[in-house]
């Protein structure tokens, strides 16, 4: 059953007061996850690596044990397309789902230690799923979730990548804009 638009107010205001400390801490995070892109691209790269692995794992073991909390997400959204979704289609395969964006979750662990392709396809994947899940609003903690995808798009563009474990690799390059090619 789909809550009343006046109930749904109340409870996106309610959860940003609950949670106002952790959404204020997840948007400075990856507000500076943008810089770090900027300047430290292994650092961003670290964190990111290491934010979807634990993505991985918290949504893999959450979703067996308490797969119902997934459907908070519903109250939370600002777009009735994702509230019908997860009221509907989602409450019915909530854990067949959440294991796949688990599993998605970690192949872009993956490919953010790895090099080149796998890289640059790890960075097309976090700004899908960053931009994806920006309509969760409070519960996705927006505008984080479009600050992340940002600065998946920074490493995308602006550097080559050699695999993580090359501490070196990012010594002798920094952040140009380039225009694009015409």
């Amino acid at each position: 059953m789909i809550p009343k638009k006046e109930t749904l107010k109340l409870v996106k205001m309610e959860a940003l007061k609950q949670y106002l400390a952790l959404y204020l801490f997840s948007n400075l995070i990856f507000g500076l996850c943008i810089l770090g892109a900027l300047k430290k691209p292994m650092w961003a790269r670290l964190f990111l690596a290491g934010f979807f692995l634990w993505a991985c794992y918290l949504n893999s073991t959450l979703v067996v044990k308490l797969p119902e909390v997934y459907l908070d997400y519903g109250k939370f959204t600002f777009s009735s397309f994702y509230r019908e979704f997860i009221y509907g289609y989602f409450s019915q395969h909530t854990k067949t789902i959440i294991h796949i964006i688990a599993f998605g979750q970690f192949l872009l662990f993956l490919g953010l230690l790895l090099n080149r392709t796998w890289t640059k396809l790890a960075c097309i994947g976090g700004i899908i799923f960053g931009l994806a899940i920006a309509p969760l609003g409070v519960g996705a903690a927006f505008p984080a979730t479009i600050s992340m995808a940002i600065a998946f798009f920074i490493l995308l563009k602006n550097y080559k990548h050699d695999f993580i474990w090359n501490w070196r690799q990012y010594k002798n390059e920094t952040f140009i804009y380039r225009k694009p090619s015409k």
